[in-house]
Parts: C-alpha cells; sequence; structure tokens
C-alpha cells in the first residue's frame, strides 16, 4: 500500500488562481448538466471555454465551445477542467492531460480517482488542486469531514455507512417485490443507474468511495478490486422480500477501519440489518455514513448521495472553494 503522506511535506506553492476562471467541462450528463446551468449564473467569476461531449451539438451558440476532441478543448486555455465523464479510458486520459498541463481538476470520477492515486500525487507535486467532493456521498460532505477532522487533530478509528443510493433504491424495490431486472430499470429511469449498473450492483463502486475515503483518512492508496465486495446478484430478490416481513432490511454497507499495527481494512457487504438501524432506514437514493474518531467523537452524516443537485452541488462548492484560494 502505497502512503501519500510524504505528499503534504516540502509541497511545492500552489499555481495561482485567478479571479476569473476559464473552465472547460468534460461530459455533460445529468452532473454537468446542472453545473452548467449553475456556472452560467456567475459570469463574473467563471467564463466556460468549452464541453466536450461525445457528439458535435448543431445550434450551440455563444462564446462556449462545444467539442468533441478532448485537447482541442485543452487547447482553449483553461484553468480548471471539471470532468463529468463516466468511468472510461477517456477520462482517465483527460484527468493525466490535465495534470501533465498543470491545469486545476474537479471530478466526480470515484473510480478513476481510485484508481489513478498517482494522478492525485503529481497534481499536489504540481501545485495544482485535484478536488473531488462529488465523488463520495453526493451531497453529503463525507470527504470534507473527514478533511477537517484530519486537520483538527483527530484519528480516524473507522468509517461505516451506506455509500451507493442505486443499490439502496434497488434494495428498497426488492424489499415490494419488484423483480430485479425492472428494479433497475426504475434506477435507470430515475438517473440513479447508469446504462451499465454493474459498478454499483457488484459494490465496486462502493469500493471505490471507500478507497477514497482511506486515502483522505490514512494517507493510504488501496486498491480498489482487492477490497472484498458482496454482489446484489448473490441474494435472491425474495430473501430481501421475506427479510423486510421478518422486520429486516438488506442494505450493501461499506465499511472502513485501520488497526493497532497500521493495516488497513476495508469492505462492501449486503447485511441484514434491524428495520430501526440508523443504516436501515436509508430510503432510495439516500447515503449515511457514521464517522468514528479515537478520541470517542462520532459524527453520523445523512443525506442524498445521487441525483443531479446533490452531485453538482458538491462540484460547485470546490469551484467556489478554489475561487476563495481553498488549500490545494
Amino acid at each position: 500500500m502505497a502512503n501519500l503522506a510524504a505528499l503534504e511535506l516540502d509541497r511545492p506553492e500552489t499555481a495561482p488562481r485567478p479571479a476569473r476562471l476559464r473552465v472547460v467541462l468534460l461530459g455533460c450528463g445529468t452532473v454537468n448538466t446542472g453545473v452548467l446551468d449553475a456556472l452560467a449564473l456567475m459570469p463574473d467569476r467563471v467564463e466556460i471555454a468549452a464541453v466536450v461531449t461525445r457528439r458535435r451539438r448543431p445550434g450551440q451558440t455563444g462564446r462556449t465551445a462545444w467539442l468533441t476532441d478532448i485537447r482541442d478543448a485543452f487547447d482553449t486555455g483553461p484553468d480548471l477542467v471539471i470532468d463529468g465523464l463516466p468511468d472510461c479510458p477517456a477520462a482517465e486520459k483527460a484527468l493525466d492531460l490535465a495534470v501533465e498541463r498543470g491545469i486545476h481538476i474537479i471530478s466526480a470520477n470515484k473510480a478513476v480517482i481510485a484508481r489513478r492515486p498517482d494522478l492525485e500525487a503529481r497534481a499536489r507535486d504540481k501545485g495544482i488542486r485535484f478536488a473531488y467532493s462529488a465523488a463520495v456521498g453526493g451531497g453529503v460532505p463525507v470527504l470534507e469531514t473527514i478533511q477537517r477532522l484530519t486537520a483538527s487533530g483527530e484519528t480516524i478509528q473507522s468509517v461505516r455507512g451506506v455509500l451507493n443510493g442505486t443499490s439502496n433504491f434497488v434494495l428498497g424495490l426488492l424489499e415490494q417485490g419488484t423483480g430485479f431486472d425492472p428494479a433497475i430499470a426504475a434506477a435507470q429511469a430515475a438517473g440513479f443507474a447508469e446504462a451499465d449498473p454493474s459498478a454499483d450492483i457488484d459494490g465496486l463502486d462502493a469500493a471505490a468511495k471507500l478507497a477514497l475515503i482511506a486515502r483522505k483518512a490514512y494517507g493510504s492508496a488501496i486498491d480498489t478490486q482487492s477490497i472484498p465486495a458482496d454482489s446484489l446478484l448473490s441474494i435472491e430478490p425474495g430473501r430481501v422480500c421475506g427479510a423486510r416481513e421478518n422486520g429486516l432490511r438488506y442494505r450493501q454497507v461499506a465499511e472502513l477501519s485501520r488497526a493497532e499495527d497500521g493495516r488497513v481494512d476495508a469492505r462492501v457487504r449486503l447485511i441484514a440489518l434491524p428495520e430501526d438501524h440508523p443504516l436501515a432506514r436509508v430510503e432510495n437514493e439516500e447515503n449515511s455514513v457514521e464517522i468514528v474518531c479515537e478520541s470517542g467523537l462520532k459524527i453520523v452524516l445523512h443525506g442524498k448521495g445521487a441525483g443531479q443537485d446533490p452531485t453538482s452541488g458538491s462540484v460547485l462548492a470546490d469551484v467556489r472553494d478554489l475561487l476563495s484560494g481553498g488549500e490545494a
């Protein structure tokens, strides 16, 4: 496991943040559509230089360039790249190129960020911002809270919670007797599940989020693939429905802890919890996270973990932090 703590030492001067940011958006799906609308209301602070989409969008007017080539977009000279792409080679190459060119980055792409800890390390070496509040918890400030706790001298003992709104939404429908395929289709229609929902269903999305939490909490770079994860496909829908009838609710629970010897343990499990348990009361796209510190301090966070408003809201919070000159 690589240790990122050394990145805090001898940090170079942070790249200057201009009073008005020139921004490139990668993708214009659910999240970045909300971001684009909000940035358009900040013309004195933000200039949208380009938006990169998979296909050309004829009829777009104004000063913003709508492009299909990432390098062409970066050639417009942005100060900041906002990544709203799904996990794909193009997203990984784009973030790599942004770091190479010294462009500040704000991303919601937890899979790429978890898989490539070197991107954040290189960004820090260059003094550029690499922020990803939206990658964990949507509108729930999980990473921000952990960062504030560790900065205040607290040591994180454990983190436990429901981190994937899609799986939670699907489990809720299975409790009502809905079949697995219709439940997935409903999650997609609601905008919570991707066209390929396997990362959510198989626990890989929650595992990537645990890797990012471990990075903030312990300075540890965990290989997401090494985190054991239960798939929703491993349980019969009737069993989920039957559990509810007996006062239990299945939830996809992500767990992270560190032993006295410094070993970090992470796992994603399907657990039948008593219906009055705080994590069992989480509904639909909601997330709930319990953070326990070695001092005995316990913090519980709860809110919407998926959807346009909460996720784009977290992206915009990172934008505002960059504009205000927050720590890189």
